[in-house]
Formats: structure tokens, sequence, C-alpha cells
């Protein structure tokens, strides 16, 4: 393993880290049999050897290309009602223009007791890949989830003050070298520091980590 690929596995906001605490708790929910996976948004993002874990997965974007199996809109989903076991939406709160319509298609297809796992951000850098929308807080991402009648039952943050810190510094000022040496101390000192089960009153935190069950 390099440095580098030693680095984004062991901080703690790294996509993949929190990828693999989600299908962790997933298990640990349904330890029997094979689910079928709606990974909605998953085209341009290479995670299928985590989420295959759990499952059959069927993989949506907006936009055909490699590892895309039907293209579609998350607003409008093109499956029949209760269709999945699963939905993953990793990184993908924010490119929705209206999420709690889009949250509330998610419910549609799901299984009774289905689980949607989420990955989104409060702190980071515009990204248009197709367009970039929101930022969300803990309490923005409760409402949504409540008004689409998906009750979140988990939800962390993805790193705190020290992490959103290193990445005001990492995104204006890119450096390869200042990325590789600088990663690690941030890191460490947010681990330190923050309480990831976010008992904080007023958090300053990089983003949300959430697990959500259709009743």
């Amino acid at each position: 393993m390099s440095v580098w690929d030693f680095v984004a596995r062991h901080t703690f906001d790294a996509p993949d880290r929190q990828i693999r605490l989600l299908v962790e708790q997933v298990k640990l929910l349904r330890p029997h049999g094979k689910l079928k996976i709606l990974d909605a948004g998953g085209g341009l993002q290479d995670r299928g050897s985590l989420i295959s874990q759990l499952g059959r997965r069927t993989v949506l974007d907006i936009e055909s290309g490699p590892g895309v199996d039907v293209v579609g809109d998350i607003h409008h989903l093109p499956f029949p009602d209760q269709s999945f076991d699963l939905i993953t939406l990793f990184m993908v709160m924010e490119h929705l223009y209206d999420p709690l319509q889009a949250i509330q298609e998610c419910r549609r297809v799901l299984k009774k007791d289905g689980i949607l796992l989420a990955t989104t951000v409060q702190y980071w850098h515009g990204h248009a890949h197709p367009h970039d929308y929101y930022r969300y807080t803990r309490g923005g991402l409760e409402y949504i989830f409540t008004q689409a009648k998906l009750p979140i039952r988990q939800i962390w943050s993805l790193g705190g003050p020290w992490l959103v810190l290193f990445h005001v510094i990492e995104l204006n000022l890119p450096s390869f070298l200042l990325f590789l040496y600088t990663c690690p101390i941030f890191n460490y000192l947010d681990k330190l520091c923050f309480n990831h089960a976010d008992s904080r009153a007023h958090p300053d935190s990089v983003g949300w980590s959430l697990l959500a069950i259709k009743p």
C-alpha cells in the first residue's frame, strides 16, 4: 500500500472509510441473505467491491458510462414500488436540486424495512458534476428525512473542526506535499479533540453519514 493510499484509508472523512463503516452497520442489521441494492449516483465512483459485499448491485446515474446499469434521475426513479432492500446515496445529496422529492422517491422504491445509506457534505468546495446545489447540517438532513417519512436511525459526523480547517487549506492551496504530510496530523487532532458521535451543541462538521430505515 502506498503512503497516499494509507492516508486516504485512515483519514476519518475518507469516502471509502465511511462506506465501510456503513456497510458494517448493514451487516449487523441484515446478517442473512443477499440484498437487492440500488447504488444511486454511483456511476463515477469505484466503490462496487465495498457495496457488493451486501448483495446484487444496480448502478443508476444521470449519465451513461462505465459501470452504469440504468440511466435515470433520482427525482423520478424508473423502478416499481418496493423494488429494493437497500439504496445508497454516497456523496449524492449535494447534487440533488430537490432533495425531499428524491428521498421520497427512494422511500417509494424501498421495500418495507428497507435501508437507505447516505453520505453528504456540510463543508466542501463547489464541484459541478453534473450540478452542485446544497450543503447540509444535521438538522437539515433530519428535517428532509422526517418529511419524506424515512426516519434516520443513525447519523454521525464525517469529521470535525480540524478536518474542516485542513480542507480549507488543502482546497485553496493545493499541493501534493501539503496534503501528504499534513493530512495525518489534522486527522489525529480531529479524532483527539472532536467527538464524532456529535454530542456537542454546535458541531462544525465536514459532513455526515446516515442510515435510515423505511417503517
